[in-house]
């Protein structure tokens, strides 16, 4: 099987205090210079026309109601005067709301000042350590492109566009949050560069390894693979969009991979929705050929397959094109004579919660940093519209248990109750397959600022999986590094005070690794099985969990959570997903 070497853990970067700042904010437009900030700046633009009547008075009550600060206008586009002056942020000021200030504006130019490209990429060149982040106040057209044309020429900020003036406050709030931590562990595509064809017929030839690309709204890439009749083959996509900007229920990729001939019968199919409307995040999905047991399937023959990605993106939603990261992986089969263990398709008795204090940890922003973690507790902390990613090594006939419990948090209740943004966790297999829960617990839960938990348990890790269907069996068919994924909702930044959110993760490998995939597999290190590898059995875990699944109650988690974290007893979430359809011929 020919798979991506491992690769270090996350490293930790410098982080740069950021500036956040609007199209048309006279602190860049009027030349004033680059402004060092020891924290976040908010600025609003209240300048003549656009900015006049209902929407400034949408936008100043939106900074009003976690700020108090409003800049002023009394001349016209002349008056560019502070009312308070740039400088390190003082977090009594503010109101309660411990986050950074942040600046709105229309991006709509009245006054024939020129491009704001240009100073904003100014301070970069200048290297002031500065992030510009642009907040839009119902930006359309030519203004869009203003907002955009600041955080590109910025090279590390972010975007955002507020849509409803009528409730800002409610929109504003992740603002400062989001721009924040907008280059703090964001997925890095890595790979090499190729350019997806415009149908089957001219789609990018692939090898196994790893490939970056691009897709549009509404976008279709095309790429194909050439397999003999009996290679495994997983095809794994990952998408990443800026963290937070506007997105539809909808909006997301879908794949799939047919086989050769005339018709071409699909051999697997997937999509990865956001399944919510708080923010993007990053998503990831995956199809797989698999040769059929008996040799006589669809999707056994040789040949070229074709992989096709489509973007489905709602009219409202966010008009960039995604970044793209392809995995193609292969896997040989069996050799010959080989008998393989029967398959594993039950979750079986919950092993008991991981006990001990938790270490503290940083989680990778992807799959190619993602952190190697062991059985055992460990804290890790969470911002808004983020996800963390772990591996884990599983081998035959072991499972992987985990689970994810976020922290009771100080929340934002100055508007009164808010609505909640989700948590959500994921599994994936050592070629980045789609690994579905067997344990019954939740991967996608409602998040308000108290106590929640979600995870995922998996069946014995079996070569036989692979052909059992309608079962949560298929993904655990091979062993490996299992990556973990925990996700937090972008949401998140209006519900929470703090910038992160505490999570505790409980990882486990229940069962003693087996050899190999062979009927009857030794144990490995002289000892025997703990369970008959490959029957269609639970694997039998030492003791009985006190809870469902393994999992910690809410109770639990306020009794063990230390210093206000949560524990997080497996994070498995990429993207708030909702739901999944796969299959194969």
């Amino acid at each position: 099987m020919r798979r991506g070497k491992a690769l270090p853990a996350h490293g930790h970067a410098p982080r740069t205090a950021p500036l956040v700042c609007a199209v048309g904010v006279v602190l860049l437009a009027a030349g004033a210079g680059p402004v060092v900030a020891e924290e976040p700046v908010m600025v609003l633009d209240s300048s003549a026309g656009s900015m006049e009547g209902a929407t400034t008075t949408a936008a100043g009550n939106a900074v009003g109601a976690f700020v108090g600060v409003h800049g002023a206008k009394e001349y016209g586009c002349d008056d560019t005067r502070p009312v308070r002056p740039v400088r390190p942020l003082d977090r009594t000021a503010p109101k309660a709301s411990g986050d950074a200030d942040v600046l709105v504006s229309d991006a709509e130019g009245v006054c024939g000042a020129g491009r704001p490209c240009t100073p904003a990429a100014g301070a970069e060149r200048e290297g002031t350590g500065q992030r510009i982040g642009a907040v839009g106040l119902r930006v359309r057209g030519g203004a869009r492109r203003q907002v955009e044309c600041v955080v590109a020429a910025a090279g590390r900020g972010k975007g955002h566009d507020v849509s409803d003036a009528a409730a800002p406050a409610r929109q504003l709030t992740p603002a400062p949050t989001l721009v924040a931590n907008a280059d703090t562990h964001a997925y890095r595509p890595q790979g090499r560069r190729v350019s997806g064809g415009g149908s089957a017929k001219s789609a990018a030839i692939l090898t196994p390894g790893q490939y970056t690309d691009t897709l549009g709204p509404g976008e279709t890439r095309w790429y194909a693979v050439d397999l003999d009749a009996a290679t495994t083959a997983d095809l794994a996509v990952t998408a990443v969009p800026r963290t937070g900007v506007e997105v539809a229920h909808g909006d997301g990729i879908e794949l799939r991979l047919g086989a050769p001939g005339r018709y071409s019968p699909a051999c697997g199919t997937d999509f990865a929705h956001f399944g919510q409307n708080e923010g993007a995040m990053v998503l990831s999905g995956a199809v797989s050929r698999v040769p059929s047991a008996d040799g006589h399937g669809g999707c056994d023959t040789s040949g070229r397959y074709a992989l096709s990605v489509h973007r489905t993106s709602d009219a409202g939603s966010d008009r960039e094109r995604w970044p793209v990261e392809l995995r193609y992986g292969t896997e040989a089969p069996l050799a010959a004579g080989t008998t393989p263990a029967p398959a594993a398709t039950r979750f079986g008795e919950p092993p008991p919660p991981m006990a001990g204090t938790p270490r503290d940890v940083e989680g990778g922003s992807g799959f190619n940093d993602a952190l190697r973690l062991s059985r055992g507790v460990w804290r890790d902390a969470l911002p808004p519209g983020r996800t963390r990613f772990y591996k884990v090594r599983v081998g035959w006939g072991q499972r992987l248990v985990y689970a994810a419990e976020f922290a009771d948090v100080p929340v934002r209740d100055a508007d009164g109750p808010t609505a909640p943004s989700f948590v959500a966790t994921a599994a994936y297999g050592p070629d980045r397959q789609t690994v579905d829960d067997a344990s019954g617990v939740s991967q996608r839960r409602a998040y308000t600022g108290r106590p929640v938990s979600v995870g995922l348990g998996t069946v014995p890790v079996t070569w036989t999986n692979r052909w059992v269907a309608g079962s949560a069996a298929p993904g655990a068919r091979t062993s490996g590094d299992y990556y973990v994924a925990v996700s937090l909702g972008p949401g998140a930044a209006r519900i929470a005070r703090g910038a992160v959110v505490k999570v505790v993760l409980r990882v486990d490998v229940a069962g003693t690794e087996l050899a190999g995939p062979q009927y009857k597999a030794a144990a490995l290190g002289g000892g025997s099985p703990s369970e008959e590898a490959g029957t269609d059995v639970a694997a039998a875990a030492p003791g009985g969990g006190r809870h469902g699944g393994g999992f910690m109650t809410a109770g639990d988690v306020v009794a063990a959570g230390a210093g206000g974290a949560v524990a997080l007893a497996g994070v498995a979430g990429v993207a708030a997903l909702s739901r999944r359809r796969r299959g194969h011929t």
